[in-house]
């Protein structure tokens, strides 16, 4: 598969009060077309600044893209200017936000809200619109789609608001969908409702996906190849077989080891879930080292002073951890 999206060595600052701090460091990665790619990690861990660097979205006037690329077909988006960006969003790479409530507008029904859509990139009238609003509406399975074209956010339940924001996602069949939590609020069955959903229209339509999450099961249930991050940074990387499988970080480990288990017939009452102790550094508190030391029980000396490399552990699986170099160290001593 060719890549349709390639970000190279992506590095992100803020301004604070403090100073301009660092909050991406060299993040690179690869979407190739029709692929999903989920992009998992705690909250900190520059999930959605990623994505919101992409797209030209990072808050203005304290977010600074620092270096790097970021080449949809060969175009570098970090040089584009902000008219060529406007152009790109909604039409070649859409997103779903977090927070569907704060990302409608209140005061303009649903339907208006995918017309807009549909009016700047695909230069159809109202009424063209209008029924293509519909048909996005029917497509992402909401009842009497007609008449809920003509209501507000604030008539929606959250699943169905959510379902309202994929429609407007994909209102112009991008070329890509990142979705930045997309089941955040949600209860369960929602959520499975939602996936299903997104997985159906990935599917029908080719559109290769970004799905950032901190959901595992979630991971399982879609992912081709999955990207970890941890305080800014990439530290694992491959197919999502791979990964999940054989993770090859302490910190991926970690996250797996958090998941809830129902073993068949042996349901503990009151079990406590696993937890990672700590949290994420802030940026700019990260130490020298490897910024998961101060939290990983595997950690050695080198780890508090020295942050490790990219190392290859596979073809297509990668990680940053002073564990796989001694290791590979070790592999190449025998050979």
């Amino acid at each position: 598969m060719t890549d349709l999206l390639a970000v190279k060595d992506l590095t992100v600052d803020f301004d604070t009060y403090d100073g301009r701090v660092r909050v991406l460091h060299q993040l690179s990665f690869s979407l190739a077309r029709g692929e999903t790619l989920c992009i998992v990690g705690e909250s900190g861990s520059g999930k959605s600044i990623s994505a919101l660097a992409v797209l030209g979205l990072l808050p203005k006037p304290t977010g600074h893209i620092a270096g790097g690329d970021v080449l949809l077909d060969g175009e570098n988006l970090v040089t584009a200017s902000d008219r060529r960006m406007r152009s790109v969003r909604g039409d070649r790479i859409s997103m779903i936000f977090q927070e569907p409530m704060t990302s409608l507008n209140p005061v303009y029904s649903v339907g208006e809200q995918i017309s807009e859509v549909l009016r700047q990139h695909r230069d159809l009238d109202r009424a063209a619109a209008w029924a293509a609003a519909v048909e996005m509406l029917r497509a992402v399975r909401i009842p009497d789609a007609e008449r809920r074209a003509t209501d507000f956010p604030h008539q929606f339940s959250g699943g169905m608001r959510q379902r309202v924001m994929i429609a407007i996602a994909l209102a112009c069949q991008p070329e890509i969908l990142i979705a930045d939590e997309p089941t955040t609020a949600l209860d369960v069955t929602v959520q499975a409702q939602i996936f299903d959903l997104l997985s159906d229209l990935k599917g029908k339509n080719g559109t290769a996906t970004i799905l950032i999450t901190h959901d595992m099961g979630a991971v399982g249930e879609m992912a081709d190849r999955v990207l970890v991050m941890y305080a800014g940074r990439k530290v694992e990387e491959g197919s999502a077989e791979r990964v999940l499988q054989h993770p090859a970080h302490p910190y991926t480990r970690a996250l797996l080891e958090c998941r809830p288990r129902l073993e068949l017939g042996r349901l503990t009452p009151r079990q406590r879930l696993t937890e990672i102790p700590g949290i994420v550094p802030a940026p700019g508190n990260e130490g020298a080292g490897c910024p998961f030391a101060s939290r990983c029980s595997s950690q050695f000396d080198r780890c508090l002073s020295e942050c490790p490399p990219e190392t290859i552990v596979d073809h297509d699986h990668s990680v940053r951890c002073w564990l796989a170099v001694e290791a590979k160290s070790e592999q190449g001593a025998l050979q």
